[in-house]
């Protein structure tokens, strides 16, 4: 990995010590890859005079998770929470993408801000797959991820926007 590549990766540490024993590590990361590759893709297209901020954290409160459906490659349950069908975190950390470096931030500034906020699953040990919410503000657009743990390591199968996107590879980062 470059040492540009490395300094835009999302830091693992300023969120590990928060994960129970219960969440997969390697799904974090995985997913973590997944999302702030396209975070960062957005902010090389877009970054302008804007601030970029991104909040992560698990969610342990899903709607109905054992029925509602994600239907996409071959299936996932689909991440939506109770409040107006978006999930809280029950923990959250948040970071700010400035001068190509991640500044963990106690809150996001509120002018000129482009956010990223992405939902994990808590308890992921326990599945071998796990569909991911994300969601732009303040342009409300959603994007889900599923990941599969395929070969002892998970793997990004399916995005929301790959038809607008194109197809997500699988990723093992």
């Amino acid at each position: 990995m470059a040492n540009d590549d490395f300094a835009r990766s999302f830091p693992f540490t300023a969120l590990e010590t928060m994960l129970s024993a219960e969440d997969d590590p390697l799904l974090w990361k995985s997913a973590l890859s997944v999302v702030t590759d396209d975070f960062v893709q957005r902010y090389d297209r877009e970054s302008g005079n804007k601030n970029w901020g991104i909040v992560v954290g698990a969610c342990s409160r899903w709607l109905r998770p054992h029925q509602a459906r994600w239907t996409k490659a071959g299936g996932f349950a689909d991440p939506l929470g109770y409040k107006n069908l978006k999930p809280e975190f029950d923990w959250s950390v948040t970071l700010i993408f400035h001068d190509e470096q991640w500044v963990p931030v106690v809150r996001l500034p509120k002018k000129r801000l482009m956010s990223f906020h992405v939902v994990i699953p808590s308890r992921t040990t326990r599945h071998r797959q796990s569909a991911i919410y994300t969601r732009w503000y303040p342009s409300g657009e959603t994007v889900l991820y599923g990941f599969r743990k395929l070969e002892g390591t998970w793997q990004c199968v399916a995005a929301s926007d790959e038809i607008a996107k194109g197809r997500v590879l699988a990723t093992s980062r």
